[in-house]
């Protein structure tokens, strides 16, 4: 599988930097859009819905649901929700496997779709700003280093288990690598931007929750993946499973991100 995992990969990173540096704002709302509709028909089968009417259904629920936000200009408020779906999520990891209402096929459904609507939202209003290239570069980067920081540390000191029953082969000592590495990032970062020490502080405080939050959206598609008994979201992606195995970090990590920006006056 190696050979159709690097191809897969080219073809994604390519197909993100054309988004990034070539579409312009419809073009790259549509094109997303329908990510988050692939995203959504996966969705679906981790929420018990398995006929393909129903699957192909609430995708084009989603997709409506995307059209709504976009035409009543609701982007930048419907991301206020996104807290509030990670707490309920942070709850449910720390539960597991006890009996919770997340285990109910119509809440996975709404927790899903809404989201893959704040997901969606947050990068149309990082579109929206001039320093869009940059501030979803951070982004992208804070995702990735987080999840190959981990990777590296938890193989080497990993021991003590993040969530046992939820995502056995995750570790605290992986989640300490990723924000060491994140947080060096940060540095670099700052330093490239002439930022100030306050600028900086502030950054390392939003670079953390982003990444912390992003390991909340990790384990919680773990969770549903978990209970459904299957490994894959899909396998829609040679060598990498479905669309939600590859951005199941960002749906946590990017309305978070966004607000942070906005609070601290960026956006």
């Amino acid at each position: 599988m190696l050979l159709p995992r690097v191809l897969s990969a080219i073809a994604m990173v390519l197909a993100f930097l054309f988004g990034l540096f070539v579409l312009d704002k419809t073009g790259f709302m549509l094109s997303l859009g329908c990510v988050v509709m692939i995203a959504a028909w996966e969705w679906a089968r981790l929420s018990d819905l398995l006929t393909q009417v129903g699957r192909l259904a609430f995708a084009g629920m989603t997709g409506t649901m995307l059209y709504g936000v976009h035409i009543f200009f609701l982007e930048p408020y419907v991301l206020y929700v996104a807290p509030f779906l990670w707490v309920a999520a942070l709850f449910w990891v720390s539960q597991y496997p006890k009996e919770s209402l997340w285990k109910h096929s119509t809440v996975r459904l709404i927790f899903g779709m809404t989201i893959l609507v704040t997901t969606w939202s947050a990068f149309v209003v990082l579109k929206d700003h001039t320093n869009f290239i940059t501030w979803i570069l951070l982004l992208m980067g804070l995702v990735w280093g987080a999840d190959t920081g981990a990777y590296f540390a938890g193989k080497r000191f990993g021991k003590t288990k993040l969530a046992r029953h939820v995502s056995p082969g995750k570790s605290w000592e992986g989640v300490c690598g990723g924000i060491l590495l994140t947080q060096f990032g940060v540095v670099l970062f700052s330093v490239l931007q002439d930022f100030s020490l306050v600028s900086w502080l502030m950054l390392s405080v939003i670079s953390l929750i982003t990444v912390l939050v992003s390991v909340l959206g990790d384990l919680t598609e773990s969770l549903f993946k978990r209970h459904t008994g299957v490994k894959d979201s899909s396998q829609l992606i040679p060598g990498h499973g479905g669309v939600l195995d590859r951005v199941d970090s960002l749906t946590s990590a990017s309305p978070i991100f966004v607000i942070l920006l906005g609070v601290a006056g960026w956006l």
